[in-house]
């Protein structure tokens, strides 16, 4: 058996064969996996904050226009739902926004007719009470005849196969510095256009105005993830290594303590033969006193008839030695 475990003990790796060589083992395998953890920490502590701290850079939502008719001669007009039944806000409080009106209209001869025309946006609650509201003027872009002309002509290939189409896309800018407030915030929004402008689509925007520590973990997400990640790992890596000198000092003290105690003789009990102080006068204590008293004059009596006993013996020993006269 004994040959068996020696020759099991040569096959084994060299830092497994020694106490030291299994320590070092044990500590690299302790280390890879404190250093994982921590890293998977890190990099999850900083998805969980971008999440809560970055919000959502563009809102948009189509908007269909309600065109006048003649038994409701009013303004081109549409309302624009932006949550859910069952969400509640959908903007952060603490953030700057935008909002703009996006609008795909044909150069038709009565869009051109149009001029310029009002277009408003007012941001409501779920109770109807506006918040903010923005009226800006606009109008389609004008060309010549002779530029429309040829941007037609040039165009004449990519027109006669459905590529491209005779539209311009108009771009509002409605309302700047939003910030929604936090009791009564925005659930949607009223678009109303003072003519009636023909379209293919429109569609409201509203896209966050980043700044400071925001701007720099959206634009620059790589660069922000390694320094906020590097940082998370730096800071648990000095605080487990703060923790770990901690533990092995105490559990080193405590080692040392119960060696000590192992080593060191047994301590000799000494019983008191008196006691003072008012215990003394209790009948227990009496009682322990006056047996501890019996006890001393037992083991006393016990050693002088001990000694006396061996200096018998020592006489008889010396008259034996002595020769007879």
């Amino acid at each position: 058996m004994t040959h068996l475990l020696s020759s099991l003990r040569r096959r084994l790796p060299g830092w497994l064969n020694t106490r030291t060589g299994l320590s070092t083992g044990v500590r690299l395998v302790l280390a890879t996996g404190a250093i994982f953890t921590v890293l998977l920490s890190s990099v999850s502590l900083y998805l969980m904050f971008y999440r809560l701290y970055v919000p959502t850079l563009l809102h948009q939502a189509p908007v269909y226009l309600q065109y006048p008719t003649a038994a409701q001669p009013a303004n081109t007009t549409a309302v624009v739902s932006f949550v859910t039944a069952h969400d509640y806000k959908f903007l952060s409080t603490s953030q700057a926004y935008t909002v703009a009106l996006r609008f795909r209209a044909p150069t038709s001869e009565e869009n051109q007719r149009l001029g310029s025309f009002m277009v408003g946006v007012e941001l409501c609650t779920a109770r109807g009470q506006v918040v903010q509201a923005g009226w800006r003027p606009t109008l389609m872009p004008y060309h010549s005849p002779v530029v429309r002309l040829a941007q037609t002509f040039l165009r004449l290939p990519l027109l006669v196969l459905g590529v491209a189409d005779e539209a311009e896309t108009l771009h509002v800018d409605m309302i700047d510095g939003l910030y929604d407030r936090h009791f009564s915030p925005v659930t949607h929004a009223r678009v109303s256009l003072s003519k009636p402008l023909q379209t293919y689509g429109a569609e409201i925007l509203i896209r966050a105005q980043f700044t400071g520590l925001r701007y720099w973990m959206y634009y620059w997400r790589v660069p922000t993830a390694l320094v906020f990640v590097a940082a998370a790992v730096v800071w648990q890596m000095v605080f487990t290594a703060v923790a770990w000198s901690v533990l092995e000092s105490y559990a080193g003290k405590a080692r040392a303590g119960a060696g000590a105690r192992a080593d060191s003789p047994p301590a000799e009990q000494h019983v008191p033969l008196e006691l003072t102080g008012p215990e003394s006068r209790s009948p227990s204590t009496s009682r322990s006193r006056s047996q501890l008293r019996r006890r001393a004059r037992g083991s006393k009596s016990r050693s002088a008839s001990e000694s006396s006993h061996g200096e018998a013996s020592h006489d008889e020993a010396d008259l034996r030695q002595v020769p007879a006269l």
